[in-house]
């Protein structure tokens, strides 16, 4: 033998202890197999993921491993019918791991393939940590809707009527303001759809519940006596003073909750005064000179469009920002008639029980309720079931209640547009009528037989208008 086949041999030699080292120390597994799939060699972290030994799948096709169910299944089989680089997760019954597994094919010149390499990857602890992650989600959202179903609860205990996705939206935020504790909360929403009602559930189910809840209308007083009721005064501070002085709403809410209802009316001077306070928790009574600290929860209210107080310089930018940490925007009556029947028992058994009768509503009155605008909310509501229980002629309040509706909205059309004057004949300006009120019955009614009930002509005539007029 020469010298020179002797290195050769020594290098091929060198070669393979090259190849096996770094075959067998990779901490993935590998198999090489044939154009056909059978197993030429595997390492010997294939050994350990797969539960095997190499000598007892060497030599062996690995359709006949998948039928063995050594694997559920076998990329090596997807890369013999694609051609191409394949992945897919296997689970392996024996040892229980989960492996991604990437199929390599080697091709030969005309494009066969001469060998195959599997990599194989422990997917197993990742694949756990996957599934705790979605378990942990599922229990997130058990927990997220037992806590909703408890507000639900919550709201109940407390009389509020939320049937609609809007209110019950609201309440619970509410309820989740009170539990944390949170201040410089506002409160928008047309007059009389429950701002101090909301105003005294966010208290009552808050840590300061025990203390008082202190409530004042901005819009009732002037602003000499606004600030005196709310700082409170010194003896002697103007004429017609207490001899004692007087403490301040803010002090008689220490500890609990201050509740300023038609903020937007506050005078300018007393809107900095309460800034003062929002920024430093004290308060100086009017003619006073010490400062008086305070620890109250502030809630205000308005029906009026702040930002627009603001333009317009009635209302203190600062005060605005400093107000609206949190708003909860109340919806109109008309924007969650789902609410109105749950209102209307709820009203009807508070008055049965205050005026000690036993009134009861029909079907009828209940619908046309539930049709009818309440401009003026939950408020007009109140009012409208209360006037019937105590004026009604019998049990049956139903008349009563449909005339009090007609009185408020004569036809039922109450702010439906009329036509501007066209220079038209009394035909065109009668369709452009009848175009006009079609079109505002197909925005404020979900249904074409509401529609129909509120505009007094049949359900297919609403249809046959709506196709005739165009209207979608």
């Amino acid at each position: 033998m020469s010298a020179k086949n002797t290195i050769d041999e020594r290098s091929y030699e060198y070669l393979v202890r090259q190849f096996e080292t770094i075959f067998h120390s990779s901490s993935d597994g590998i198999w090489v197999c044939d154009g056909n799939g059978v197993v030429i060699n595997i390492n010997r972290a294939s050994e350990t993921l797969n539960g095997i030994r190499a000598e007892d799948v060497i030599g062996h096709n690995i359709k006949d491993l998948v039928a063995r169910k050594v694997f559920d299944h076998s990329v090596t089989t997807r890369v013999m019918a694609t051609g191409r680089r394949q992945t897919v997760m296997q689970f392996i019954p024996k040892t229980g791991k989960y492996l991604l597994s990437t199929g390599t094919p080697s091709l030969t010149e005309d494009g066969r393939i001469a060998l195959i390499v599997v990599n194989e990857r422990d997917m197993t602890e990742l694949n756990t940590l996957r599934q705790e992650f979605e378990k942990s989600q599922q229990v997130r959202e058990k927990y997220r809707q037992e806590l909703s179903d408890i507000s639900l609860l919550e709201l109940e205990r407390n009389d509020i009527v939320a049937e609609s996705a809007a209110m019950r939206r609201i309440l619970q935020m509410a309820l989740k303001l009170s539990h944390i504790g949170a201040s410089n909360i506002l409160v928008l929403g047309e007059s009389g759809t429950g701002k101090g009602l909301l105003a005294r559930l966010i208290h009552k189910n808050s840590a300061r519940h025990t203390h008082p809840l202190v409530e004042i209308n901005c819009a009732a007083l002037p602003e000499n006596l606004l600030e005196a009721e709310l700082f409170g005064y010194q003896k002697g501070a103007f004429t017609g003073a207490d001899e004692k002085g007087k403490i301040g709403l803010f002090e008689l809410a220490q500890g609990g909750t201050l509740f300023l209802d038609e903020i937007g009316d506050m005078p300018l001077p007393l809107q900095a005064k309460l800034l003062k306070y929002l920024d430093n928790k004290e308060i100086r009574r009017v003619g006073g000179t010490r400062s008086i600290k305070v620890d109250c929860a502030t809630i205000a209210a308005t029906n009026k469009d702040l930002k627009t107080l603001v333009a317009a310089r009635a209302f203190r930018q600062d005060l605005y920002y400093r107000l609206n940490s949190f708003i909860l925007q109340l919806p109109p009556l008309r924007e969650r008639r789902e609410d109105i029947a749950g209102l209307v028992r709820f009203c009807l058994g508070e008055a049965n029980r205050t005026y000690n009768c036993a009134r009861t509503i029909s079907p009828r009155a209940m619908r046309s309720l539930q049709e009818y605008r309440f401009p003026g909310n939950v408020r007009e509501l109140r009012n409208i079931i209360e006037n019937a229980v105590v004026m009604a002629n019998d049990d049956q309040i139903t008349e009563f209640i449909l005339a009090s509706i007609d009185e408020q909205d004569p036809g039922g059309l109450e702010s439906f547009p009329r036509p501007a004057a066209t220079g038209e004949g009394l035909a065109g300006k009668l369709q452009a009528y009848e175009k006009e009120l079609l079109l505002e019955a197909r925005r404020r009614c979900r249904t074409t037989r509401e529609a129909a009930r509120r505009l007094g002509i049949s359900q297919p005539s609403v249809v046959r208008k709506y196709k005739q007029y165009q209207i979608g």
